[in-house]
């Protein structure tokens, strides 16, 4: 594709367009996906003021993925200094920086990105200034190698034109208490999930969530408080602040404080049998970003044994902490796959497989595999009541 073609046109008329319509930029960036044949794109915006992450949208990117990046593996990405040391405009190829060995002993490529089926990043600032950066980049699996030179050719055409549209357009990557982050990663995920601050004010309800009040009476939100029934309200919020207080007087970081997810059967006296689970944290700003606001907010995920499969990552995720690569390792466990199968099946190596698996253990409290296994075929009835 040549800057003279139909095609490369085409694309440099999306881009305008979402300058003046910015609901079009999911429109943009699967037109580069495709056009330079990237597994997905992705831009984040950084509030330099707030020091937020205040943008975070883009083409094919798993949610799971997303929030497990801004919860944890972000701590350890090696590619963002390199990004964030060059200058605007200038390309970041992974490859070029990070060979092959140091891939395979890297946690941040063997437990998340290749899990991800992610492997390859071409990226670039497109604005660097005092208020906001602006990151975009484009993500490669490991069957499609390393950008090729036709697709590197592209971007450097459409480079400028980007720029040009993010500085236009700059305002759309400020922090905005109407446009978190989190809020549009939540409304991604299938299963229900309801924010609110720790005092039960509901801030947010996902579109599961919402089918779910319409579907039940074990929660509903009402003057825009949650409600559950007696005592299970009062036991909510009574764990919540415990939570919250243990945060502030321990200093807990990112990994602890994901260690603090907890869970309530709600039922009632006349159908004891017939209940919700709920799974809850207090999220604060500063280890998420900012991505659910600048006050602690309290994720509740709710789950029907009914209604979900049995082995339902987002549950593993939120119960025990699970990474995306150890819920993957778990439901694979659960199926009957030996740790060879697995590896070969992830793309990661076998040490890789055997250090995750000792990781779920902990996380888990079990020890050996049949035990995880039964735990897993028998969830959720052995986390919440075990």
């Amino acid at each position: 594709m040549t800057s003279s073609s139909p095609a490369y046109g085409e694309l440099v008329d999306l881009v305008y367009a979402a300058v003046e319509e910015p609901a079009k930029w999911p429109d943009v960036y699967q037109a580069i996906c495709t056009a330079t044949g990237s597994e997905s794109v992705h831009m984040l915006g950084f509030d330099n003021r707030h020091k937020t992450l205040s943008y975070s949208e883009g083409a094919n990117l798993p949610v799971q993925g997303e929030l497990a990046y801004i919860q944890q593996y972000r701590f350890v990405d090696p590619r963002v200094p390199l990004v964030m040391q060059r200058p605007e405009r200038q390309w970041v190829h992974c490859h070029e920086d990070f060979d092959e060995a140091f891939v395979a002993a890297d946690p941040f490529y063997q437990e998340f990105l290749i899990p991800n089926n992610r492997r390859f990043m071409t990226a670039t600032k497109l604005v660097d200034a005092s208020d906001a950066t602006v990151i975009f980049s484009t993500l490669r699996t490991q069957e499609q190698g390393p950008m090729p030179a036709e697709g590197v050719a592209l971007l450097d055409q459409l480079l400028p034109h980007l720029c040009r549209a993010a500085r236009i357009t700059i305002r759309n990557f400020f922090y905005s208490t109407q446009a978190l982050v989190g809020q549009a990663l939540v409304n991604k995920l299938r299963q229900p999930v309801i924010l609110m601050t720790p005092g039960g004010d509901v801030i947010h309800t996902n579109e599961a969530a919402r089918q779910l009040l319409a579907s039940t009476r074990l929660v509903q939100v009402a003057g825009g408080r949650i409600e559950l029934p007696e005592p299970h309200g009062r036991e909510l919020l009574r764990r919540v602040a415990g939570i919250e207080a243990q945060l502030k007087t321990a200093g807990a970081t990112a990994a602890e404080y994901r260690a603090q997810f907890q869970s309530l059967h709600v039922a009632t006296e006349a159908a004891p049998n017939d209940g919700l689970y709920a799974f809850f944290t207090v999220l604060p700003p500063e280890e998420m970003m900012g991505t659910f606001g600048l006050r602690p907010v309290v994720m509740l995920l709710f789950f029907h044994p009914e209604s979900s499969p049995a082995i339902d990552p987002s549950l593993l995720f939120a119960v025990f902490g699970l990474t995306p690569a150890e819920s993957r390792i778990a439901a694979l466990l659960a199926e009957g796959l030996s740790l060879k199968e697995i590896a070969r099946e992830q793309g990661t190596q076998h040490d890789t497989v055997r250090k995750q698996l000792r990781s779920i253990y902990q996380k888990t409290r079990t020890n050996r595999q049949p035990e995880l296994v039964r735990l897993l075929l028998h969830l959720p009835h052995n986390v919440v009541q075990g």
